[in-house]
């Protein structure tokens, strides 16, 4: 029988150990040693014909979809697994686009079925499985879960009948990833297995003579790294402005406050991105970008995911209450209400996502004044709710122009159309504007000569700040911005010069 191409990350995988009296006994794939045997192979679907597993997915989407529905799912579990499925599926169905496959055993299970029966054999839902299979369009049949949990020996049992209803008495050989598929290899010619390495492929077979390593997918540190967007913490930075703005940047013990609260909130947010995440699996699979994140791509299962993102938010309250105080925990709750809100809700309402982005940018100042003792100013509040829903706005903006619309003009996921591009663009000028002239305001009260000796200095900031804005949303008319005008502007070299601008002007007002 031919192996898959050698080379990890360029082929199928490697054969590692396969002896040569097979290849020599068979005329061609799926024959006996007379030439007129057939030898089916059946392929798994979790894990090796594609990355990821087709329930945890599905069940994921539909949380993000439509949260009471997938609670309506749980009451199903009391019933089994099986039953889940179908309760799942009977709410969301799965397509072959809505999956990461993996490339590499599709092609070569693909060019297998060209010589001999190849089936699919999963413990997904059969309806699931069919539409995957049909949509595929090379399988000689399918074998699901459909009343009862085709895993382990049901699919053995399973797979031992479809051969002989259909005539295939060569044995067979079958494709899988995990060691519930042992018993199906150790009654097996041939065990195909989706694993990183060879030890990893001996050890899950169970020391199988025939196997053939297929490509796999394996998550790295650097994957769960980039899984809690560690570039995003930049913008938890705004925590430490109440102290900038309050002249208390210098007191050590506010400082320190200050501190344990950016790396709490930082660890809390890292776990609502996880959680986002798998929660828009499906959606991000779909984008140019987001589809090489770790869970879209299917490097990080989902199970693996919940648990770091459980752990980051242990970390998080644990850092809350032992260095900062319960008040700033409790913001970091409602942070998290508020964030999976969004997820789940008000992502795909017209301008209120929006404005709870922004509310989610200026919520960072609002702990950081929890944290450090400082009261926030009505100033900094008016400031914080024009300039962040700006940028909010900045944000959706570049997602508009950038998405590909449906077949009406909707921009998948979102509340808007394609044409609704122009208006986010004023409103956000709009607001971004509006925010320079509260601080042109707060510049001319007389609120302002109680920090300040020399207030007019501050007129520069107001210029600098219409030069600033002005230069993002020219940036984002041409398609050069981002996703995040905050995380741009903390990389951006004009933007970090304007910024440098302004803390000048500051210490000299002061």
């Amino acid at each position: 029988m031919p192996g898959p191409c050698e080379g990890p990350g360029k082929s199928l995988g490697e054969r590692t150990a396969v002896p040569r009296e097979d290849s020599r006994t068979r005329s061609r794939p799926g024959e006996g040693p007379n030439g007129g045997e057939t030898r089916a192979l059946f392929v798994d679907l979790d894990g090796t014909l594609i990355h990821g597993d087709t329930l945890w997915e599905a069940a994921a989407a539909l949380a993000g979809k439509n949260a009471f529905s997938f609670l309506a799912c749980l009451p199903s579990l009391m019933a089994g697994r099986a039953a889940f499925k179908a309760s799942v599926a009977s709410r969301l169905p799965t397509e072959l686009g809505d999956l990461r496959l993996n490339e590499e055993v599709f092609a070569y299970v693909k060019t297998e079925s060209e010589d001999r029966p190849v089936v699919l054999a999963t413990a997904a839902h059969k309806s699931a499985a069919d539409a995957i299979a049909e949509e595929a369009g090379f399988f000689h049949g399918v074998i699901a879960s459909d009343g009862e949990n085709f895993k382990s020996g049901r699919k053995l049992a399973a797979i031992r009948a479809y051969s002989q209803a259909h005539g295939f008495n060569a044995g067979f050989d079958y494709a899988g990833d995990s060691k519930a598929d042992r018993p199906i290899w150790k009654e097996a010619e041939t065990a195909y297995v989706a694993a990183p390495d060879d030890a990893s492929a001996r050890a899950l077979t169970g020391g199988h003579q025939n196997t053939v390593r297929l490509a796999a997918a394996k998550a790295s540190l650097k994957d769960y790294l980039k899984a809690m967007r560690l570039h995003q913490w930049v913008k938890n930075v705004l925590i430490f402005l109440p102290l900038v703005l309050s002249h208390q940047i210098f007191e050590v013990g506010k400082v320190l406050d200050a501190l344990a609260a950016f790396v709490g909130f930082s660890l809390c947010a890292s776990a609502t991105y996880i959680v986002n995440d798998i929660l828009d699996i499906r959606a991000d699979r779909r984008h140019p970008r987001k589809m090489n994140r770790p869970f879209a791509a299917g490097r990080i299962p989902i199970p693996q995911g919940i648990f770091v993102s459980a752990l980051l938010l242990a970390a998080s309250f644990a850092i809350a209450f032992l260095f900062t105080s319960p008040l700033v925990a409790l913001l970091f709750a409602g942070y998290i209400v508020f964030t999976l809100t969004y997820s789940l809700y008000l992502k795909e309402k017209l301008l209120v996502d929006a404005m709870a982005l922004g509310i989610l940018y200026g919520y960072r100042i609002l702990i950081g004044g929890a944290a450090s003792g400082v009261v926030v100013s009505d100033w900094l509040i008016a400031f914080s709710v024009f300039f962040f829903l700006g940028l909010a706005l900045v944000k959706r903006y570049t997602e508009i122009s950038q998405k590909t619309p449906n077949a009406d003009g909707k921009i998948p996921g979102r509340g808007y159309y394609a044409h609704d591009r122009e208006i986010v663009s004023h409103l956000g000028v709009v607001a971004s504007y509006t925010s320079i002239l509260i601080l042109a305001l707060y510049i001319t009260s007389p609120n302002v000569t109680v920090l300040y000796q020399e207030p007019r200095i501050l007129w520069v900031i107001c210029l600098v700040m219409i030069y600033w804005l002005g230069r993002i949303w020219t940036l984002a008319h041409r398609g050069q911005m981002p996703d995040d005008p905050i995380v741009f502007a903390l990389r951006d070299k004009v933007s970090l010069l304007c910024g440098l601008i302004c803390a000048g002007a500051i210490l000299l007002a002061v």
